[in-house]
């Protein structure tokens, strides 16, 4: 039995941040119902990014006139319903918390946004303005690295929205009522920032230099290495008996004093010499089993192949949880005799 078995969840969301929250409920066992607007239904219907997100969901199409009474049959009979509407699209299409948490008071409403005063935004705008991207930059003269993954819709937003959701439903479970929980993402991004609090308060409210922090490159027992071939190797021996473990490995016990070394190039220029010795593929066989927390970095591609990402990467989908029979994407509309018959809902 899934976690989540007999939550019945309706999402009304496009794009990543929300559609990716509710197919990770979805695979906790919650039943999905993806509201969809004719006559295009979901703008991101025939991607691939759509597939990946929506697989396994019950899609229910309808006109944009009949929302909000499909909406006041389907409120009463569900958990949760999932949006990601700015505060004056809540307004128009009348799903403001204060109408939502009065007609529905057992209803956990979450809704995604870019900012809490309800601008647009993406991913870059909510790392840029959360002081996160200033630290993805290798050098302090460096330009910042735009990430190829989605921290801020993802951490502040996808994983944010869940914490949040799973705790409103806990309190329901104890008090009967549900609520409303608004996650803006730039906002969270600025939460999650540990790592820069942490140095923030260390060096007396400055920061030191990206690249030449704890965690950023800085240190040579926490970067990333060149092999001979032009692959990487990742390096992350924080603690005194990973580093001395590694420097042994490497018959290289000279090193051993500079493992949190900053600002001395000397043993970052010889570590280099010495990865830059094999190839990535000797690299890797050298490190096989070896418990002294040094990686080779793997591309998506060769990650999704071993042997521990086979529950998780299947048929060309992610999982949440352990798979269960093939999940079809659902076609426009392909579910909404099932609402009708299960739920009651006129259509």
């Amino acid at each position: 039995m899934y976690p989540l078995e007999g939550l019945i969840v309706v999402e009304l969301a496009r794009l990543l941040p929300a559609p990716l929250a509710g197919m990770v409920l979805r695979d906790l066992g919650a039943t999905v119902i993806k509201l969809e607007l004719l006559p295009r239904g979901d703008s991101l219907r025939g991607t691939e990014l759509f597939a990946l997100l929506n697989r396994g969901k019950y899609s229910v199409a309808i006109h944009p006139d009949q929302l909000s009474a499909v909406l006041d049959q389907l409120l009463p009979k569900v958990d949760l319903l999932l949006t990601n509407y700015r505060p004056e699209t809540q307004r128009e299409v009348g799903l403001t918390p204060e109408l939502l948490q009065k007609a529905f008071p057992h209803l956990v409403y979450v809704n995604l946004i870019g900012y809490e005063d309800g601008r647009p935004g993406h991913d870059l705008n909510f790392l840029a303005e959360s002081g996160v991207l200033d630290r993805l930059r290798l050098s302090a003269e460096g330009a910042p690295v735009v990430p190829g993954f989605l921290f801020g819709d993802i951490l502040g937003g996808t994983a944010t929205a869940l914490i949040r959701l799973l705790a409103m439903l806990y309190q329901r479970m104890r008090t009967g009522r549900g609520g409303y929980v608004s996650v803006a993402m730039r906002e969270e991004m600025l939460r999650w920032s540990v790592s820069a609090a942490h140095l923030y308060k260390l060096w007396k409210g400055e920061l030191p230099s990206p690249g030449m922090d704890l965690l950023s490159g800085g240190m040579p027992s926490y970067r990333a290495y060149r092999t001979k071939d032009g692959r990487y190797v990742a390096v992350a021996a924080l603690e005194e008996k990973f580093w001395r473990a590694f420097c042994d490995f490497v018959g290289r016990p000279d090193l051993l004093p500079y493992g949190r070394t900053v600002g001395d190039p000397h043993p970052h220029r010889e570590l280099e010499n010495l990865f830059e010795k094999r190839t990535w593929e000797e690299w890797r066989e050298a490190l096989r089993g070896k418990a002294f927390c040094v990686s080779p970095v793997y591309t998506f591609q060769e990650a999704i192949q071993e042997p521990w990402a086979s529950e998780i990467w299947r048929e060309g989908y992610l999982f949440f949880s352990p798979p269960d029979l093939p999940i079809q994407v659902p076609l426009l509309g392909e579910h909404n005799r099932w609402v009708r018959d299960k739920l009651g809902v006129s259509l």
